[in-house]
């Protein structure tokens, strides 16, 4: 009996700091009587989960509001998270790219690292990811005692709680506890997380783009590159939920009769829409003797997303109708998610909408589509493409598990 009041009163320990380090994250400065409204606890119960964090550097007090206090009794303080009082490591692992950043609690990054040669094999990119953590942590100077997580991303279907890839449709990475790799690699014993690459971005976007988030209680990520994806957040405010299902919108089946797709299926949406569809499109425009601009750009050799935009820019016809079809197709989907989800914001990462002519062209394509029976419309959000947007992501990842677990 007493051991299950004890683990009982552990328990409410954990949940009641998580729940009052979650609004000090997201809304500091507040103050104790800000959390205790809010949270539903007494003032005892938040005064002395505060104080504990005050002495661990958490959190700190500020001055009092309203300068000098013209009543009696203690003057109201309002409390603020510090930022480097933790460190966290984001890690994205790819084949075509691995990025590792050093953040403090905010997001901030301190020293990242970005390698961008092919690594198809599982235990060259695991090597190769704790080699560059060991560099950033080393050239950050933060100690390894100040990193309190690790959070890493891949492409593909995994089990966070696990911390298990499950399905890689790009890679033979299947069935591979990946946080266990890179604990042997590493010889961290610290808490090391694991989630989906769009997932991860959509997180950092919650907790590091409060501007953009401000009051929003559901969105969507729209990501967009050899694959897409779209994780939609439900609850977003104030316990910040956690993604709706595996977001894979890149295996939306757009036309049954259409290109084969890496999934065996047939007109995907990532089959027509994603980075790799266009560029092969184009590859195959240019061995064919069309896209003369592109093929002058890229001496004839499989082109890059960037040279296609410039040859588009440039007023190459045939790589105008092969973008112009990729965006038709994720203009659709795009409709469909919202017409089916309705959140309040979907943000777009998709280096294919940098282009303002893409950009206008998708939208309208998507106004056209939309359901126009509801009063509210979704507010589309586009990001500009990022290299680190995944390792920060993965930074987010590892800061959402210590806003939860840690007990002080």
């Amino acid at each position: 009996m007493l051991i299950e009041q004890g683990n009982n009163l552990t328990r409410v320990k954990r949940s009641n700091q998580a729940a009052i380090r979650r609004l000090v994250y997201h809304y500091s400065p507040v103050t104790r009587g800000q959390l205790a409204s809010e949270l539903g606890l007494t003032m005892p119960t938040i005064t002395k989960n505060v104080n504990m964090m005050i002495q661990a550097g958490v959190v700190r007090e500020l001055d009092a509001l309203g300068g000098e206090s013209k009543t009696l009794g203690r003057k109201v303080r309002p409390i603020e998270l510090v930022a480097d009082s933790r460190y966290f490591v984001g890690v994205e692992m790819r084949s075509t790219r691995r990025s590792v950043c050093v953040t403090d609690y905010r997001g901030e990054i301190a020293v990242y690292r970005i390698d961008n040669n092919l690594l198809v094999d599982y235990q060259e990119n695991v090597d190769c990811c704790c080699r560059m953590i060991r560099e950033a942590v080393e050239a950050s100077g933060v100690s390894w005692e100040k990193i309190y997580g690790i959070g890493i991303c891949v492409p593909g279907l995994v089990d966070s709680g696990d911390k298990l890839i499950r399905k890689n449709s790009h890679y033979d990475w299947e069935m591979r506890y990946l946080a266990k790799d890179f604990a042997a690699g590493l010889g961290y014993a610290g808490e090391i997380s694991l989630e989906n690459n769009a997932s991860a971005r959509a997180y950092g976007a919650q907790l590091f783009r409060r501007e953009l988030l401000n009051g929003v209680t559901s969105f969507a990520y729209m990501f967009v590159s050899s694959g897409i994806a779209c994780p939609i957040i439900y609850n977003a405010l104030p316990d910040y939920g956690v993604a709706v299902g595996a977001g894979e919108a890149g295996h939306m089946v757009m036309d049954p009769e259409g290109p084969l797709c890496r999934c065996g299926n047939r007109g995907c949406l990532e089959a027509l829409a994603s980075e790799q569809a266009v560029i092969r499109s184009c590859h195959r425009a240019v061995n064919m003797g069309q896209a003369k601009t592109l093929s002058d750009i890229c001496g004839g050799k499989e082109p890059s997303l960037k040279e296609i935009l410039e040859a588009q820019e440039m007023g190459d016809r045939d790589v105008e109708a092969i973008v112009d079809t990729a965006i038709f197709n994720l203009a659709l989907a795009t409709a469909n998610i919202d017409n089916l989800t309705r959140p309040d914001v979907i943000l777009f990462e998709a280096e294919i909408l940098n282009s303002q002519r893409n950009r206008d062209k998708f939208m309208e394509i998507t106004d056209k589509n939309v359901y126009a029976g509801t009063a509210d419309r979704t507010r589309f959000e586009f990001l500009p493409t990022d290299p680190l947007s995944g390792a920060r992501g993965g930074a987010a990842v590892a800061i959402r598990v210590n806003l939860e677990s840690e007990i002080i």
